[in-house]
């Protein structure tokens, strides 16, 4: 089954960037057909196919990110609310049937797989395992095992479980303070990539130029020297964002979000003043 789950989604990541892919030079040819005469609104028609191609997988995978996110956030509430179940006097089964009748959001259909599995008398550490195999979650699959070595140990369940859900609580809380310290540094990456956005406009429209006007630069070099200056910008955009990602979030797919951010704001801002 989790094999099955891990088949579909990269099918689904295969589907979407084909489709990214045909969309986006479909949109290359329409515009090479039709708007090659215009600069201004080919360049503009360019960005569309190109955040097309690239961003229809990103958002693929930021998305399925964002969801394990919120699993490995609630997974917590959860373990908490079995614990509590089995302290009243409930068995394991029961206790997650009742939790199962809970609104977890997105985890909501893995409690109510695991408490069937449970039910048909499936062994918890085969349930959790394939649980975590589902989520795709490194960190979850870590917190699985932990609950899996601490009952072949021979604790109590519900007081394994209060004790991981405290954890992960207590960890999710440390996440939070980070980001908040790191804002800072988040805005700070911002403003230098402002800052190295001004520098290559000003090459492109003051420097080059001035060149050109003394005769340093050839016919035709000042078209090449923008586009090298429009790539690097969407390089530096692209890379500064993940940075920022990675530091904001401690992961290079939250990074996603900032590239594209900085990628169209760089590109943009480099179409209107060249």
């Amino acid at each position: 089954m989790a094999k099955k789950g891990k088949r579909k989604k990269e099918m689904s990541f295969r589907v979407i960037t084909a489709l990214g892919l045909v969309a986006g030079l479909s949109i290359l040819l329409m515009n090479f057909m039709f708007f090659s005469k215009n600069q201004q609104i080919y360049a503009i028609i360019n960005l569309v196919a190109m955040v097309t191609m690239v961003g229809m997988p990103l958002s693929f995978k930021y998305s399925y990110y964002k969801k394990t996110k919120k699993i490995e956030m609630l997974f917590p509430k959860y373990l908490r609310d079995v614990a509590e179940n089995i302290s009243v006097g409930m068995t394991l089964p029961q206790a997650m049937k009742s939790a199962a009748t809970n609104d977890y959001d997105v985890l909501t259909p893995y409690v109510r797989a695991m408490s069937n599995k449970i039910e048909w008398g499936i062994p918890l550490d085969k349930v959790l395992l394939d649980f975590a195999a589902h989520t795709g979650s490194k960190s979850m699959k870590r917190n699985i095992q932990t609950i899996n070595e601490a009952h072949r140990s021979g604790g109590t369940i519900d007081t394994i479980l209060k004790s991981v859900a405290q954890s992960l609580q207590e960890l999710e809380i440390i996440k939070k303070e980070r980001s908040t310290s790191v804002y800072s540094q988040m805005v700070n990456g911002y403003m230098i990539y402002v800052i190295f956005l001004g520098v290559m406009i000003a090459l492109a429209t003051v420097l080059v130029p001035t060149f050109n006007s003394f005769g340093g630069v050839q016919p035709g070099m000042q078209e090449a020297f923008n586009e090298i200056f429009t790539s690097i910008t969407i390089i530096q955009g692209f890379f500064a964002g993940i940075a920022i990602g990675k530091m904001a979030e401690g992961s290079l797919m939250a990074g996603i979000k900032h590239s594209l951010v900085l990628v169209i704001f760089g590109y943009s801002m480099f179409l209107i003043f060249t």
